[in-house]
This record gives C-alpha cells, sequence and structure tokens, in this order.
C-alpha cells in the first residue's frame, strides 16, 4: 500500500492535466429520460460557469494497472484561479502524500518516505499551457477555453456547437498547435467528457469521461471522473469521486515544504510512476 500512495498523488495530477479523448460514455442519473437534441434547440446559456470562490470536499480515489487496483480515500481543496490541495489518506484519515499547485509550481509530497517534488508544473503538461483555473475545470467537468478561461456569455462567440449522436459537442474555434480539444454532453445538458485529440501521430492517448452531475453554486460541476491512460506501455485507470462537497468556505492552503525532506528531481516523474 506504501509505495502505491505516492504514485496516486502524482497520477492526479499528471492524468488529469493531460485528460482527454473519450470513447466510453459515463451514463448520468437522468440519462434515461429521451430527449432529442437538434443543432435548432440547442441553448447555449446551459452551459455558462458560473463563478465560485472556494471548493472543500471529501471523496475517495482508485487507481487500478492491469487487473491490479487500489482505493483510497481523499480530501481536496481548491482556491479558484490560485491553488489545488489534494491530500491522500489511505488509513484511518492520516495524510500520506499531497499534491499542491500553486501558481506555476506543482508540489509533490510523498510523507511515508520523506521525500518531495518542486517543479514548474509545464514538466507535467509537455508545454500545455494550462492554468491552475483549466485544470480546476477539468477536475469539476467544466468548459473552457485554454488561455481565457471558464465558459461565460462573454466567451459564447468563441465556441461552435454540433450534435452527432444526440451529444452536443462544444468547440473551441482557437485550438492549440498539437492536439484538438471539445466538450461533449449528453440530451440534458450534463457533460459526458472532455476530449483532446493529438495531431501527431503516436501521440499517447489520454481519456476522462464524467458523472454524477450536480447543480451547485459554481453551475454543472461533475461529481465523479474517469480518467485512463498508458504510461510505459501499463495501462493506467483512475477514478475520483467527490462527496460532502462545501462552497465559498474560508481556509488557506499550506504550500510550504516539510522540512528534512529529500528532494527528487522532476526528471524522476515516470520512474516513481513507472515503478522503477
Amino acid at each position: 500500500m506504501k509505495r502505491y500512495s505516492f504514485k496516486i498523488a502524482l497520477l492526479l495530477f499528471t492524468i488529469v492535466a493531460l485528460a482527454s479523448c473519450s470513447k466510453k460514455i459515463v451514463k448520468n442519473d437522468d440519462d434515461n429520460v429521451p430527449v432529442t437534441v437538434t443543432n435548432e434547440n440547442v441553448d447555449m446559456s446551459a452551459f455558462y460557469q458560473a463563478d465560485w470562490r472556494t471548493f472543500k470536499s471529501g471523496g475517495n480515489v482508485e487507481i487500478g494497472s492491469g487487473s491490479k487496483s487500489l482505493s483510497s480515500s481523499m480530501q481536496m481543496k481548491m482556491i479558484r484561479n490560485k491553488s489545488i490541495y489534494v491530500s491522500v489518506r489511505p488509513v484511518l484519515g492520516i495524510e500520506a502524500a499531497k499534491m499542491v499547485i500553486n501558481g506555476d509550481s506543482i508540489l509533490l509530497v510523498d510523507k511515508l518516505h520523506k521525500r518531495y517534488i518542486l517543479e514548474k508544473a509545464s514538466l507535467l503538461t509537455n508545454g500545455i499551457p494550462v492554468t491552475v483555473g483549466a485544470l480546476q475545470d477539468i477536475f469539476l467537468g467544466r468548459a473552457f477555453e485554454l488561455g481565457k478561461g471558464s465558459l461565460t456569455q462573454d466567451l459564447k462567440d468563441d465556441f461552435t456547437i454540433s450534435v452527432k449522436d444526440n451529444k452536443v459537442i462544444l468547440t473551441p474555434k482557437n485550438q492549440f498547435n498539437g492536439f484538438d480539444y471539445n466538450f461533449v454532453y449528453d440530451s440534458r445538458n450534463n457533460i459526458v467528457s472532455l476530449n483532446v485529440i493529438p495531431s501527431s501521430s503516436g501521440a499517447s492517448t489520454y481519456s476522462v469521461t464524467y458523472g454524477k452531475v450536480q447543480g451547485s453554486v459554481a453551475g454543472k460541476v461533475a461529481t465523479k471522473a474517469n480518467v485512463a491512460t498508458k504510461l510505459n506501455g501499463n495501462s493506467l485507470k483512475l477514478e475520483m469521486e467527490y462527496k460532502d462537497i462545501n462552497w465559498n468556505e474560508s481556509f488557506t492552503i499550506d504550500t510550504n515544504i516539510p522540512k528534512n525532506y529529500k528532494r527528487i528531481e522532476g526528471k524522476d516523474i515516470m520512474k516513481l510512476l513507472g515503478g522503477s
């Protein structure tokens, strides 16, 4: 269990930050209600995102590789457009590892082995300009445009709308060099997936799908995310589910590096994930 705890914290950022092309559809609770979607009856305002200040949640995380899997409780805190904190707590609520993204840096702390990584967040995104705000939208299943922010009425003209197989697809008109991305919604305007399609052949495939969409002060958010990818040729799956969500509470996020911990270089991240 110990050697997996740090990997969970790393994967929470590595996989989700690069989340992409999905073929699996996670059904929402009201998907059994028959609604036919056409280009004519799509209401763009149904996808606008409301503002929020802070997010706090408990929940569970499960990671699987091949036939093996590990589950753990977790706690997440987010301050809008500023920082993200994820605490992995596999036994009796005791923190074994944590991840803190603050500004353009990422801090990964393995408390079981007293080691940490502190690097630029771009180390894990291959130069893709994913801001803290964009990462928060990815975690919650909210549409956004890279470089501009969450989808609001002010950005409506930056997206195109199409309908396929009774699903609504929102695509930012300005795509990032190297990949295309879009957001897929079901007939009830609940997000189904964030799709990122690499333009270069041989690029790694990532996928994220969403479920259990709920209304909130921040608009509709997904309380369940399923992620899949491959690392070192091995299939990896990650599932996160948020519970007991609280919005706009006042709190701080500790970004300090623990004393007497050993620093691990960023280039060793993939070795750690691969178990070497």
